[in-house]
């Protein structure tokens, strides 16, 4: 009886020192996670001042020496309340690794968006742009000349599979919606007066 007490004893003594080493590893990942998160920030809000920049994905990694490191990717959009908001999209090693990380991958740039094969309108800044210059958006265009301060506002609508754009301006005796599809068309276009 004493012999099966004392195997009893030293397995649960085992499972405790486990499930100890990993909580103390959780611990240890999410420190390193904060950490890379918090460098990717304080780097981007230095590089690029007054960017909308946020933390897309953290992936941890592990290198050809068994070392662990965070591939790191954010989103930059400069100028995100203008008719067209610049998104890039920045990858990082953390900590640095001897291979460099991938460029850069241009979102939009030149307010431009599907100037080329498919469309798909993945992101609000695409979606801003296509409000805009899009066929059929002359209406909104003129808005934006017209009334100096003019901003949009994005809300995602992943039910129908689209985006909408409200345009906005101080001032301004009425706004419009549009609605742009994922697959590249504006849906509607309306204008709403102010009360």
């Amino acid at each position: 009886m004493a012999i099966r007490r004392e195997l009893l004893l030293i397995i649960a003594l085992i499972l405790v020192i486990a499930a100890l080493i990993k909580i103390i590893e959780f611990f240890q990942v999410n420190v390193v996670e904060a950490d890379a998160s918090k460098f990717v920030i304080e780097d981007l809000n230095s590089k690029y001042p007054g960017s909308d920049v946020a933390i897309m994905t953290i992936v941890p990694k592990t290198n050809d020496n068994g070392a662990r490191y965070f591939e790191v990717k954010a989103k930059v959009t400069e100028n995100p309340l203008s008719p067209c908001p610049e998104r890039s999209h920045i990858f990082y090693n953390y900590p640095a690794q001897n291979f460099i990380p991938q460029p850069a991958e241009v979102i939009t740039s030149g307010c431009k968006v599907c100037t080329e094969g498919i469309c798909t309108i993945a992101f609000a800044e695409e979606a801003v742009i296509a409000s805009h210059t899009f066929p059929g958006t002359g209406a909104v265009t003129s808005y934006i000349h017209s009334n100096e301060g003019a901003s949009p506002s994005v809300a995602e609508k992943p039910d129908e599979e689209s985006w909408l754009v409200k345009w906005d301006a101080p001032g301004a005796a009425s706004y419009f919606l549009v609605y742009v599809h994922r697959n590249g068309t504006v849906l509607s276009l309306d204008e709403g007066q102010k009360n």
